[in-house]
């Protein structure tokens, strides 16, 4: 059964169907060979999206929305600036920093690179970056807002995988601040190697305004994770509170948002939406006959005889996702690939958290690799440059992003202390 679903699955893919029709056509042709009851199938579909815990992803989608029109991210932008500006790189190292701020509100990467690369972009071609240099360190950094809590991946992939979202969120944050550190040592070298950006001069006056400024936005992040740690809401119940504390920001305080804009907005937010519930339908259908097909439990054998290591197993599945991310956007793999991969990486000994993180991220790379990279066609048509000299000029990232993937595959605590030792 899974060979015939990934022959109508990339067969699909090939000849440009969208993958939520295409895992639709699947979920058909499996229920007619398994002779599974239609009405079976329709109450999976239903069940795949009447989740409690799912309606995080259209309010973090509203944040994002709100933040990049409200004059919140451009507040970031600014704390960035005055934070490391003055390293080597300049706006280059700002551009990353902000991701890392915006990143950990939003929790979408897309929305973080047409965000961040709106306002640094042009500036950063002011400094002699050359339009495919700048956004290719805008497209990288964009993969931090998967890993920086909240993340919309992680939430997809804890209600597939019925994983503790909080864990996930927690799990998160250290490989974060290792991509952003990782990527900083990139936009140092390429800025040194191109003799592009300017340093401005390090004040304390500058940095005191600017987090006077940006204060109210930098409490999000700390509303949303510290109010999950202490208990006073869950990561849904932060979503909401994060939406509702964004638009009272945006249009009580800094007024840069209108009431006219908020539909707009709305109307973003629903379609965004209704992609990802349309698409978590239909693979919870193809997830729930591949389960009844004992497919996962077929992996888990092979995973067996193959090899007993969990480095060896969590290496492969690494591969696999490098391959499948290079092809599939980053949403349906996850809600194809979680439900079947856990159990064998489970049986192997391995966190589920752990994988999550590790399946999060290494999509998330997926998501600046041609030739479907999602953040990559937004980062050309932010910055106005093709693609060809986009991807020359990612390679040295793509280099940070495997190697801090290589780090977190050796050194599992990079990912597993920070949960565990809170709890």
């Amino acid at each position: 059964m899974l060979w015939i679903f990934l022959a109508i699955l990339f067969g699909g893919i090939l000849i440009g169907i969208p993958v939520s029709f295409t895992l639709g056509l699947s979920a058909v042709v499996l229920m007619f060979l398994m002779d599974v009851d239609p009405a079976v199938v329709v109450e999976q579909a239903i069940r795949g999206v009447n989740s409690f815990p799912l309606l995080a992803v259209p309010f973090f989608i509203l944040v994002g929305e709100v933040m990049s029109r409200g004059g919140i991210a451009r507040r970031l932008v600014e704390l960035a600036q005055a934070c490391v500006g003055f390293v080597s790189g300049g706006l280059g190292q700002v551009n990353v920093a902000a991701s890392m701020f915006f990143g950990g509100i939003s929790g979408s990467a897309v929305a973080d690179t047409s965000a961040i690369g709106g306002m640094m972009i042009p500036a950063m071609k002011e400094q002699r970056y050359t339009g495919e240099h700048a956004t290719a360190i805008t497209v990288s950094s964009a993969v931090i807002g998967i890993l920086i809590p909240p993340s919309i991946p992680m939430i997809l992939f804890g209600i597939v995988t019925e994983t503790s979202i909080t864990r996930l969120f927690i799990a998160g944050v250290i490989p974060g601040l290792l991509v952003g550190l990782a990527l900083m040592i990139a936009t140092f070298v390429t800025a040194r190697v191109e003799h592009a950006g300017q340093r401005q001069r390090f004040s304390l006056h500058a940095l005191a305004v600017a987090f006077r400024r940006a204060f109210l936005g930098l409490l999000l992040p700390v509303m949303i994770v510290g109010g999950i740690l202490g208990g006073v809401f869950t990561p849904t119940e932060a979503a909401v509170a994060a939406a509702i504390y964004s638009l009272l920001i945006s249009l009580v305080v800094y007024r840069e948002l209108k009431p006219r804009d908020l539909v707009g907005i709305a109307i973003r937010t629903a379609r965004l939406t209704g992609m990802v519930l349309f698409l978590l339908a239909m693979a919870m259908v193809v997830a729930w006959l591949l389960t009844t097909a004992l497919v996962p439990q077929e992996l888990v054998e092979a995973a067996g005889q193959l090899t007993s290591n969990p480095y060896a197993i969590l290496g492969v599945m690494a591969v696999l996702l490098l391959a499948v991310g290079v092809v599939m956007d980053l949403t349906p793999a996850i809600l194809i690939l979680a439900p079947i991969m856990t159990p064998t990486v489970v049986a192997a000994g391995i966190d589920p958290v752990y994988f999550g993180v590790i399946m999060s991220f290494v999509l998330g790379i997926g998501l600046a690799t041609p030739p479907v990279g999602t953040v990559l066609y937004v980062g050309c048509a932010v910055g106005r440059v093709k693609m060809e000299g986009l991807v020359r000029n990612m390679l040295p990232f793509y280099g940070a992003l495997l190697a801090v993937l290589v780090l977190l595959i050796a050194f599992p605590q990079l990912v597993l202390w920070l949960p565990g030792t809170l709890g």
